[in-house]
């Protein structure tokens, strides 16, 4: 199927952004499909279908370019150069001191301004063939053959980009995949050491982008530990293992636990936002995780080469309106985050985010969607 292109448009100012504000329309051989922005790489709508064969809008989102500028929880974006936090919003990359934007209690989340969620991306439409040979050049094995056509986005990070060094030349492969996946391949390379630890934040509920909680959805997570975090949020390098606790999701749970649970690492953001350690992680890419959304009984399989997952049950959202018109409540969504641990570059024993200068690194993630 090919993908079409049309001008995404800001209400408050129409002719502002036409040059650089695209929505891209994805569809793939069996009918789901997805739109995707170029501002922050975002993914707007996501549909597939339900049971029944009913096709669901699965993402939350606005209806337009302005519902973007004004959104604070990074609907549906590419974050980084470093998603999560990064303690003291401070770092040392190859004996460089970094100074990061205060932009989360003492911490930096999601690198601050400007960073990839909030700058306009060129867009390319590639076929299937050319999208194949860029997933194979990252070497990552297990990924399956790209169903029709993909789009590929591009930016340069600048050196010195919110305290970062180095210009990261940084690409984004949307696909669908013959395997009804919907797929997200991330490629980074500079010319200075720096981070390069980006996700996908986009926001689930598999009953419908607005059919409000989301606590009655089965999660399972392949996790035999969870990161600990301090008092602000932030992991400082501890390990927990679930067995015993609430955070125990490897046998697939009611959400609910995890949003309910009077345990203090998740009362202290009010549900759920917490790092899982994928088990038995070795850089190949394999599922980790599903989730079920009751009444429509679409099931979510993640799959991922990253060692971590942040489970995030949207305990912030205001109650914006979204792209149907009603209001995006807390707990309405779950953020499922394939990425490097958070605040690795501050602890040695976690995988390291950085990437060398002229190493070009790669990271793959999809979502798999089936009838359950």
């Amino acid at each position: 199927m090919s993908i079409t292109k049309q001008v995404f448009k800001s209400p408050a100012d129409p002719g502002k952004y036409e040059d650089v504000s695209f929505l891209y329309h994805m569809e793939s051989s069996t009918g789901s499909y997805a739109d995707i922005t170029s501002y922050g790489c975002r993914v707007v709508d996501l549909v597939v279908p339900d049971k029944d064969g009913n096709m669901t809008d699965v993402l939350l989102g606005y209806k337009d370019l302005d519902g973007y500028f004004a959104d604070t929880c990074f609907h549906g974006a590419i974050v980084g150069r470093s998603a999560n936090r990064i303690a003291g919003a401070s770092c040392v990359i190859s004996g460089v001191k970094c100074d990061l934007p205060v932009n989360d209690g003492p911490h930096n989340l999601h690198s601050g301004t400007p960073s990839f969620q909030d700058q306009f991306w060129d867009g390319e439409i590639i076929d299937p063939a050319k999208a194949d040979a860029i997933i194979a050049e990252s070497g990552i094995k297990g990924i399956g053959s790209v169903d029709s056509d993909a789009l590929l986005l591009h930016y340069i990070s600048p050196d010195g980009a919110t305290g970062f060094p180095g210009n990261l030349d940084t690409y984004i492969l949307y696909a669908w995949l013959t395997d009804k996946t919907f797929f997200m391949l991330f490629k980074g390379t500079s010319d200075k050491d720096t981070i390069f630890a980006p996700t996908n934040h986009t926001y689930f509920n598999l009953k419908g982008h607005d059919t409000g909680y989301v606590g009655d959805h089965t999660i399972q997570l392949d996790a035999d530990k969870v990161n600990l975090k301090d008092d602000h949020n932030c992991s400082d390098g501890r390990s927990q293992d679930v067995t015993g606790t609430d955070f125990d999701a490897r046998a697939g749970v009611p959400l609910t636990q995890l949003i309910k649970s009077s345990d203090p690492q998740i009362t202290m953001s009010k549900g759920i936002d917490s790092n899982f350690e994928i088990n038995d992680y070795d850089g190949t890419y394999k599922k980790c995780a599903y989730l079920i959304g009751d009444k429509s009984g679409i099931k979510m399989e993640v799959l991922t080469d990253l060692p971590g997952i942040q489970i995030y049950a949207a305990n912030f959202l205001g109650g914006d309106i979204g792209k149907s018109g009603k209001p995006y409540n807390p707990n309405y969504a779950v953020c499922m985050e394939a990425q490097m641990f958070p605040n690795a570059v501050n602890i040695p024993h976690f995988a390291s985010p950085v990437i060398k200068a002229g190493e070009t690194c790669y990271h793959a993630t999809g979502y798999r969607f089936v009838n359950n």
